[in-house]
């Protein structure tokens, strides 16, 4: 979600409720390269009920201008 001061917690946990399968980073290092920080969520059916994966995994940094066609690549996109 945009907004003009976001605090990460609230934007996170709107992610995880909405199943949102990439969160996208901007910060003044990523805004000051060119780059956007990606960070992908996954789920998975665990006793009927969809659970977040839990990962370590701290994102990769993409070019801004390649995002599009980056997203499009994942698997996530093409399922």
């Amino acid at each position: 979600m945009a907004k003009a001061k976001p605090k990460l917690d609230p934007q996170f946990k709107a992610s995880e409720r909405d199943e949102v399968p990439f969160v996208l980073i901007i910060g003044e290092n990523e805004l000051n390269e060119g780059k956007v920080k990606v960070k992908e969520q996954k789920w998975e059916m665990q006793n009927g009920q969809k659970v977040k994966l839990m990962s370590e995994d701290e994102g990769i940094h993409v070019n801004r201008d390649e995002l599009a066609q980056w997203l499009k690549n994942t698997e996530a996109y093409k399922e």
